[in-house]
């Protein structure tokens, strides 16, 4: 998994025209980084590469006392929050990792000129559109494309070696779709509705991969 390929949709459902069992099921922990400069601002980040704050790194130190002792795998996205705070809470909490990756699939979608904006409400979010991209940003769609590349070659990882928990730190733009994928959400709206706070750990059981109803009823095949 080094060459963080995007693989087209019809590529995606090619390798999911069949549910993908896991050959033994999986522990994910799925975390979102810690507080970014931009966060402390309340404004947008998304494909920037902005630092932590100082708070930040307190909370990643905090974040590696509630890990597990071992992970198989660890992957970061390729922005700095990500990986600068899965650094931190392996090494505070002396967590012992196989191997830590890079995987630029996992960074937060761009959103164009909302980027570095004030938060605030953007209705085709609230409408679950996953077709809907602010000038010169991604659309959840595309991020999704980006996600089920990942998912898929991590699947075929552990129909390969010996891997059963893997630690993933991300955005929270990424890990809406991450985790509604693997619970095989049905719903865009509650997808594009959840919250994530900083260093928030979510722990999941994965055993299969599909294309979950809220990709297939969101528009993304029309």
């Amino acid at each position: 998994m080094t060459n963080n390929k995007i693989l087209s949709w019809q590529d995606i459902r090619q390798h999911l025209k069949q549910p993908l069992i896991l050959a033994t099921p999986v522990t994910l922990h799925v975390c979102r980084h810690a507080q970014s400069t931009v966060n402390a601002q309340k404004r947008i980040a998304g494909s920037q590469d902005v630092d932590l704050t100082p708070e930040g790194e307190a909370q990643a130190r905090v974040l590696g006392t509630q890990l597990d002792p071992e992970y198989s795998l660890a992957f970061a996205s390729g922005l700095k929050r990500a990986y600068k705070t899965l650094d931190i809470a392996i090494t505070s909490g002396n967590i012992s990792v196989g191997s830590i990756r890079k995987d630029k699939r996992l960074n937060e979608r761009n959103l164009g000129v909302l980027e570095c904006g004030k938060l605030r409400f953007i209705p085709e979010y609230a409408a679950g559109d996953l077709n809907y991209a602010p000038e010169n940003g991604e659309s959840y769609a595309q991020l999704a494309q980006r996600i089920f590349s990942f998912l898929i070659d991590l699947a075929q990882v552990t129909q390969t070696s010996d891997v059963n928990k893997v630690l993933i730190f991300s955005h929270i733009g990424s890990i809406r779709i991450l985790v509604s994928i693997i619970t095989e959400n049905t719903s865009s709206v509650d997808v594009l509705s959840q919250r994530f706070g900083n260093t928030e750990l979510i722990k999941l059981d994965w055993h299969r991969l599909i294309i979950p109803e809220f990709i297939e009823k969101g528009g993304i095949f029309q």
